[in-house]
């Protein structure tokens, strides 16, 4: 069955698993001097996401108005790691919402531990709309074969969940429509030409349905656990086994972002790093852990449990040469092109015309790998001159490079 749990909105419900005193207050979270997420009661109050601070603030008195969390995203990343040792079939939509594979008995046991809301069907388009249709702490299960008496009584205002409008749905109220079946009597070109998000409306109600869960991917991050029998500070010493662990179960791989996560004096902190280049060995692996150790707080408080993840896991790739030998390629090329390539030598660029200074000839094996530029200044009045040996000849009259070795622009 494909269960589907909703931690929504996201930040919210994270700020009430973390500071339960938050929660059923009227929460309204900002960033950017604009409100992004709202708890139930706040939309009660009025408020809505988009609204100035101050605006707000002024709708709703009693309005609690926080800061976003920086660590949402961290945090969401952690969640999908819990759940991944419920079940290895985990699916993220979006923050907050996720698909997983699940009993029944399991639904439940998952929407009571979290406080979430829950729903379960044989399809995952059903499994959704069950999971709005729930409340908070409540797995909603819906049996195969019982999907169209399901969406028959289930109200209409559920579908803003899956895409529907505020604007869609007032559309659907002034024709009197009150019920998911009412609308599925409508044919999808009806939908289309209706309601701006009908094509996004259009697989929960008309299909296809779609059965099953994608599997997490795995061995997307590597983690090292520390759990303490007596608290150690977090210093250099405690960095440094942790960043041999990770770096022991890297295996020959390389990591973008780095994220800690401990527990000490009461207090549970976190902190990441993005690299700006890929984590291979093991001193750039404790750099960036020590990095995340400092924006999490944790550096130098004594801690009774450390945990330390590092994702975005990929093999560096390696430019190697095609050929053994230079020149093996050129062989080949104009063996099958004779008289392909040409080279230029210069003979005297002081030449009075041009057709005296310089001259072409058709590029040889051995020339393939010309010698370089000397480094460094080069001496007044010298140019770096690479090339076949043999003396310059040809009609130029004496020149300052005359008598030197031929200059070549490849």
């Amino acid at each position: 069955m494909v269960a589907a749990a909703l931690f929504r909105p996201w930040a919210v419900w994270l700020l009430g698993r973390e500071r339960p005193e938050l929660k059923n207050l009227p929460l309204a979270l900002h960033r950017g001097g604009r409100v992004v997420a709202l708890s139930p009661q706040a939309q009660r109050l009025g408020v809505r996401e988009g609204m100035g601070v101050e605006v707000a603030r002024m709708r709703a008195a009693g309005l609690l108005l926080l800061p976003y969390p920086a660590h949402a995203a961290l945090a969401w990343r952690a969640l999908l790691q819990e759940l991944y040792r419920l079940t290895p079939w985990v699916e993220p939509l979006a923050e907050g919402t996720v698909l997983l594979r699940l009993t029944p008995a399991e639904a439940r046991l998952l929407a009571e531990g979290y406080g979430v809301r829950v729903g379960v069907a044989a399809w995952r388009e059903v499994a959704l709309l069950a999971a709005w249709s729930a409340r908070e702490g409540e797995a909603r299960v819906v049996a195969e074969g019982a999907e169209r008496a399901f969406l028959d009584r289930l109200p209409l205002y559920l579908l803003r969940g899956v895409g529907l409008g505020l604007e869609g749905l007032g559309k659907l109220r002034l024709l009197g429509l009150k019920r998911v079946g009412e609308l599925l009597a409508w044919s999808p070109a009806q939908l289309r030409a209706y309601l701006p998000e009908g094509e996004r409306l259009l697989p929960y109600l008309h299909g296809p349905w779609r059965p099953g869960v994608a599997r997490f991917p795995e061995g997307r991050w590597v983690e090292a656990r520390l759990p303490l029998d007596l608290e150690v500070d977090g210093g250099p010493g405690l960095l440094a086994h942790l960043a041999q662990r990770l770096h022991r179960g890297l295996a020959g791989q390389a990591a973008t972002w780095v994220a800690v996560e401990a527990v000490g004096a009461g207090l549970r902190f976190r902190g990441e790093h993005l690299a700006k280049a890929p984590l291979r060995g093991e001193k750039e692996v404790r750099l960036a852990l020590e990095l995340a150790f400092r924006r999490s707080g944790a550096w130098g408080m004594p801690l009774e449990e450390v945990r330390a993840v590092a994702s975005g896991l990929h093999r560096p790739a390696h430019q190697e040469g095609l050929f053994r030998r230079p020149g093996t390629g050129l062989a080949t090329l104009l063996a099958r092109y004779p008289g392909a390539l040409l080279r230029v030598e210069v003979l005297d660029p002081e030449a009075l015309a041009p057709e005296w200074g310089f001259r072409y000839r058709s590029l040889e094996v051995e020339d393939a790998a010309l010698p370089g530029a000397p480094k460094g200044p080069l001496p007044r009045g010298e140019t770096p001159v690479g090339g076949p040996g043999q003396e310059a000849a040809g009609g130029a009259p004496p020149g300052p490079l005359a008598g030197r070795r031929a200059l070549v622009a490849p």
